[in-house]
């Protein structure tokens, strides 16, 4: 997610050449046991019924089109008249401090394991953001100091578990202007059952019981 210059009057990006930057619009670490960068459709980052993930961006107050798999929507609240697309498709704040909400559908029902992941680069977003309301840590998973413009480049995610969800809601934001949103995606994935679990210790310790048999 390389810091690009940002192609708009006034917004011109200068780079540090001592600092080092991870590729742009591709995913530089595994998260949740997948490790698919999402350059494209063909190498999302997951995989799930519930899922969605952009890398390209293509309007800056609702984007209902995730190029990349899934369906959903993300809006930016704010401020939506001082915004516009970079070049190589982010989202680029410049009029002050961006609020943005997802919007997925998730007729599910058990308990899920929810994530928010994001790319960003210059103004970092805050550390809290919100899921139907609840409120969860960032946790940064890279991050490199640019030069000139200022800011940082940063991969960061959230994490939330719930229980049959009929629709996600997640809510973040930056505390200032000259956030650029690189890439984002959701991904709900089903936790096993208590019953599940216990199947597959039985089924562990049956084979530990065979192998010393055979020793």
């Amino acid at each position: 997610m390389s810091f690009r210059r940002l192609c708009s009057t006034g917004a011109l990006c200068v780079l540090s050449s001592s600092s080092v930057f991870a590729a742009g619009a591709v995913w530089d670490t595994p998260l949740a046991g997948f490790d698919g960068n999402g350059a494209t459709s063909a190498t999302p980052w997951a995989s799930a019924d519930v899922y969605a993930e952009w890398n390209v961006f293509d309007n800056i107050s609702v984007d209902a089109t995730p190029d990349i798999a899934g369906s959903g929507s993300l809006s930016q609240t704010n401020p939506a008249a001082g915004s516009f697309l970079t070049g190589s498709g982010n989202l680029y704040s410049s009029g002050g401090a961006a609020n943005f909400i997802v919007d997925l559908a998730a007729p599910a029902a058990g308990t899920y394991d929810v994530w928010l992941r994001i790319a960003t680069q210059g103004t970092a977003a805050n550390d809290i953001a919100t899921l139907n309301g609840v409120a969860a840590s960032k946790v940064v998973s890279f991050s490199a100091t640019l030069g000139g413009f200022g800011g940082s480049e940063e991969e960061a995610w959230w994490r939330w578990t719930v229980t049959d969800p009929l629709a996600l809601q997640f809510a973040f934001a930056s505390p200032a202007a000259h956030l650029s949103l690189d890439q984002l995606a959701v991904l709900a994935a089903p936790v096993p059952e208590p019953a599940t679990w216990l199947s597959l210790l039985a089924g562990l310790g049956l084979l530990g019981t065979l192998a010393r048999r055979r020793a």
